[in-house]
């Protein structure tokens, strides 16, 4: 029995010869994930010509009773990769295939996927972005259509139960807690003396008025962002960086009591919680990944049950494998850097598939639909243009009733550098989102 979030009204009893691993993923995504339904296999069909509740049967052509779905193949071929996904309109749809494709992402395991600089899937101009997947929840859109026809009278109150549940998710990531403090003799020195070599003056004297206390770090904006979520009434997680410091990793040392002072009061402020941001190497290397594991648990004094991968970075399949080895239960990577959007056509959380090994994990995943950094590096957006995106994707998420996760980072909010202009786009980020 698959209980569901609402425990009211009949079971919905599926009826599925030749069953695979892949019908347990579509349909635990559908049925639980988007529906939110109680439902069961009946495996025996004279047990399912004689059970109660609401009876369904997928791919089976005999007259049975109950409602019919016809099934497209894709589930029953394990270890098979398809670029074409299941016909997703008109006669012949098939609602949970179509949903498997995209939310297994089997796009990304295509021989010919696209990849960046950081190994990350090349969003721009796939399937996906091609058919206009991702600026909408699809997979929620496909799973709703299922619903109706389940549960036919009875949706309509069913659909308001599921808008109801509607709620923003800000999260933001921190890679560098603070711009100047914490830094260490060595690599304040060294950074001041390159500031002085290349005629920063100013920032050279602003890197010695924080490093001895006279001045604010331009990257401490917590208690800021403390203050626009408590006025809003949102709760809020944060990921720390917790690598040791390299070309892509630029944040205070894993042991700095600095960054072990400002996780540990986060954590304690209510309506806030810290998760694990493992480093970009940490996606590739169990070694790495997992050093990184036990220095959070040290300045947390808990293991992470929550983690985003730093640049998004996922090698397919391994880099979960290792967050479940290690017990985290919730990955909010799920989102493309290149685009806003959903990336796995879910914005509700889900069990992750793995489908190299053709199974159902435990993790789950916890998508986003925008990034500030997004908006900045790869759309080259004003910042004010984000207020309206993130109004659009509110209004896609709502529609669904699904959760609206926002990646946002500490540094945007002090408009420094690159974020310049940026210092007053969060807060009506956040107006957009809750108005």
């Amino acid at each position: 029995m698959k209980g569901g979030r609402f425990h009211s009204g009949p079971t919905v009893v599926v009826y599925a010869p030749g069953r695979t691993a892949r019908h347990g993923a579509a349909f635990e995504w559908v049925l639980s994930s988007a529906l939110g339904l109680d439902w069961r296999w009946e495996d025996d069909v004279l047990a399912y010509r004689e059970a109660e509740g609401i009876r369904m049967h997928y791919g089976e052509e005999s007259e049975l009773p109950g409602i019919a779905f016809s099934a497209h193949g894709l589930l029953g071929q394990l270890g098979s990769v398809s670029a074409d996904p299941p016909n997703c309109d008109g006669p012949g749809f098939d609602g949970f295939a179509s949903v498997f494709w995209m939310a297994s992402r089997m796009e990304e395991f295509l021989p010919q996927a696209p990849r960046d600089a950081h190994g990350r899937f090349d969003p721009v101009g796939s399937i996906s972005e091609q058919r206009g997947w991702i600026d909408v929840p699809v997979c929620e859109q496909w799973a709703w259509r299922i619903g109706e026809r389940l549960l036919g009278d009875a949706w309509a109150s069913h659909r308001n139960r599921l808008m109801a549940e509607h709620v923003v998710c800000p999260t933001l990531d921190v890679d560098s807690a603070f711009a100047y403090r914490g830094k260490g003799f060595v690599r304040t020195a060294g950074a001041w003396a390159r500031d002085l070599a290349r005629g920063h003056w100013g920032q050279a004297r602003r890197r010695l008025q924080v490093a001895s206390g006279g001045a604010s770090d331009p990257f401490d904006t917590y208690e800021r962002v403390v203050r626009l979520h408590r006025e809003r009434d949102l709760e809020t997680t944060w990921f720390f960086l917790m690598a040791k410091f390299g070309r892509f990793d630029k944040g205070l040392p894993p042991g700095s009591a600095t960054l072990a002072s400002l996780m540990q009061g986060l954590e304690r402020t209510e309506g806030h919680s810290v998760g694990w941001h493992p480093g970009h190497a940490a996606a590739s290397d169990e070694r790495t990944m997992t050093l990184e594991h036990s220095a959070f648990s040290a300045v947390m004094g808990q293991t992470p049950t929550a983690s985003r991968q730093h640049y998004l970075r996922l090698v397919p399949s391994v880099t979960r494998r290792n967050l479940i080895r290690l017990g985290v239960l919730h990955d909010h990577t799920e989102g493309h850097a290149a685009r806003t959007g959903w990336r796995g056509g879910f914005a509700r959380t889900r069990p992750w598939y793995d489908l190299e090994r053709e199974e159902l994990t435990p993790l789950q995943l916890c998508p986003f639909a925008a990034m500030d950094a997004t908006f900045m590096r790869y759309l080259q957006a004003s910042p004010g243009d984000v207020p309206g995106r993130i109004s659009q994707l509110t209004s896609e998420s709502r529609k669904w009733g699904a959760p609206l996760r926002l990646l946002w980072h500490n540094e945007s909010l002090s408009g420094e550098g690159q974020w310049k202009g940026w210092e007053g786009v969060y807060s009506k980020t956040l107006d957009a989102a809750c108005g």
